[in-house]
């Protein structure tokens, strides 16, 4: 689930191939819909101008449970699809709606939670066949609001969702243990973030199509400070000051450094607070 690539500072960064499990529609195409005939088992009568438990019929399956007075599943009951897979939960005139737990055909696959017009839709629970698990909100049977994502790797998202896909705030834990926190825009790291990697070193900045992009801060786990704009496969162009911050360094984007004065680089510390309130707020707390 996961590649890696190279930064110019020789650091592995986490470069997650983000195949998040979905509900497959023919999964929920149709399956809240029966039509109005029902065929009640053998020797059974129904009077539809009273509503109640039965056992039912359908075209999709068997059904056993309240229904209203036209004869359609309303209330609680249980649904067991010609295709294998059951529901047992809350009814809305034939349509799954309230609470309700759907375990499909293939036994591994299984939704709890909240559902609306047939689909899940609020607070529910996803368990994928491959062991991926999805527990938080939805909406028209996607992911949509905040939820926490557990990969079969061991890998965790927990954070914002739009559309099936990380958007808006999220931490994501990767198997080698580097942590990325901040922004996310539709599956990928976009604005603001900060990255601890395992060997102790921290980048904080911008990101943009996944990659570090901009303005950023990379904190060394021995103590040495660079400020300077990113990109994920470039070097880096700013200012490196030494671990007891007495000496400071020139960065070029042709990978060399030469000595430059303190007040230069203070000078474009400042710059960079400046222009950017995250990286101030950062500076501040731990540089």
């Amino acid at each position: 689930m996961k590649l890696s690539i190279r930064s110019a500072d020789g650091i592995k960064l986490p470069v997650l191939d983000r195949r998040v499990h979905t509900i497959p529609e023919d999964h929920l195409d149709g399956r809240s819909l029966f039509g109005d005939s029902v065929s009640l088992e053998s020797g059974m009568h129904y009077d539809r101008s009273i509503s109640g438990d039965t056992n039912a019929s359908f075209s999709r399956g068997m059904y056993s449970g309240t229904v209203n007075h036209s004869g359609k599943p309303n209330g609680k009951g249980v649904m067991q699809f010609n295709d294998g897979s059951v529901y047992d939960g809350e009814w809305r005139n034939s349509v799954m709606t309230g609470r309700g737990t759907c375990t499909f055909s293939d036994g591994l696959t299984e939704y709890s939670g909240e559902w609306k017009n047939g689909n899940p839709d609020g607070q529910g629970c996803f368990m994928y066949p491959n062991g991926d698990r999805y527990d938080g909100l939805w909406k028209n049977g996607k992911m949509d609001g905040h939820g926490v994502y557990v990969f079969q790797n061991s890998e965790i998202y927990d954070g914002g969702w739009k559309l099936n896909k990380p958007h808006g705030y999220g931490r994501f834990v990767y198997r080698g243990g580097n942590i990325y926190d901040g922004q996310w825009r539709y599956g990928k790291r976009e604005g603001n973030g900060i990255l601890t990697y395992t060997n102790g070193d921290e980048f904080a900045g911008e990101f943009s199509d996944d990659k570090k992009d901009g303005l950023g801060v990379y904190r060394r786990a021995i103590g040495e400070l660079e400020i300077a704009v990113y990109n994920d496969y470039l070097h880096s162009t700013g200012v490196r000051f030494s671990t007891d911050r007495k000496k400071a360094w020139t960065l070029n984007n042709d990978g060399s450094c030469q000595v430059t004065s303190m007040i230069n680089a203070e000078t474009f510390r400042e710059n960079t607070s400046i222009i950017s309130p995250f990286l101030a707020h950062y500076i501040h707390e731990y540089c």
